[in-house]
């Protein structure tokens, strides 16, 4: 009996410091800020109050990434990803890369970087389908909150909708430049769930300085509950990147401003040793 209750405690003994091991030396994303809550009456502020808001939340950093680098041009056509060992993507990996414009520098870096399998979607280049290069493979599609061919004569599809026909779950990075269509397309990513298997959201969140101020207020409003719905799932910002060819006088504040931020996200709920 001496015996079993001996080696009963050694048991116990080890299992504990086991366990305090595991938990000391589990990974903790460091957060750096997190932006206000979002007043409940958001669309009952005042307009100049708003735009503050959203410039705030849009420019806020929220998480560190010790390693981030710059994959394809310096300039437009280039993004940046994490590459902390806890968050870059490890062979084999999916990107999808949705908004091209004729430029493939990030799909090829990342692809030569990581191993990854790229998809590259844009149906406004004018080009069929067809295999870019040996990892990166090019589909004239849009991505959007349903099924249809626009008045464009552009296929657009939801990304559940694309994942299925692809044969494709997991993605490691998902990158976004669609031209204000991210306010289509990302509410119905999350309300598919879709980003629950996303490491990094890439995109580029718009608003047309051309448009009357009622219309930059409603693109801001959704943006801010854009935002606050990708940090209720778990995506926090670890680089926010102004676009520098963008920059005007606000109609509503009289500051310098710009219509476009380049926003790099982690989903904290992935990562890993």
């Amino acid at each position: 009996m001496a015996r079993k209750t001996t080696l009963f405690i050694l048991v116990c003994t080890v299992a504990f410091f086991i366990s305090w091991f595991l938990y000391m030396h589990k990974h903790v994303i460091p957060k750096v800020s997190a932006p206000p809550s979002l007043p409940t009456n958001i669309r009952n502020m005042k307009d100049a109050e708003l735009e503050e808001l959203y410039y705030t939340y849009v420019v806020n950093v929220d998480v560190k990434c010790t390693n981030r680098i710059r994959l394809g041009k310096p300039d437009d056509g280039g993004w940046d990803v994490c590459d902390d060992i806890e968050h870059r993507p490890q062979s084999p990996c999916l990107v999808y890369s949705f908004g091209i414009n004729n430029d493939f520098s990030f799909d090829d870096a990342v692809s030569a970087k990581y191993g990854c399998e790229v998809h590259s979607f844009d149906p406004s280049m004018g080009q069929n389908d067809h295999k870019h290069s040996d990892r990166v493979f090019f589909h004239k599609l849009g991505i959007s909150d349903k099924d249809f061919v626009n008045d464009k004569a552009w296929t657009m599809r939801t990304l559940t909708s694309i994942k299925k026909q692809l044969n494709h779950t997991k993605i490691n990075i998902l990158k976004m430049d669609i031209e204000e269509d991210e306010y289509k397309a990302l509410p119905n990513i999350i309300a598919s769930d879709e980003l629950k298997d996303v490491d990094q959201l890439l995109f580029e969140i718009h608003y047309n300085s051309h448009n009357d101020q009622a219309t930059i207020i409603d693109f801001m409003v959704r943006g801010l509950e854009l935002l606050r719905d990708l940090r209720n799932l778990g995506f926090y910002v670890f680089h926010s990147h102004p676009n520098e060819h963008n920059y005007i006088t606000s109609k509503i504040s009289g500051s310098r401003r710009t219509t476009c931020h380049e926003l790099y996200m982690l989903n904290v709920n992935r990562n890993r040793k």
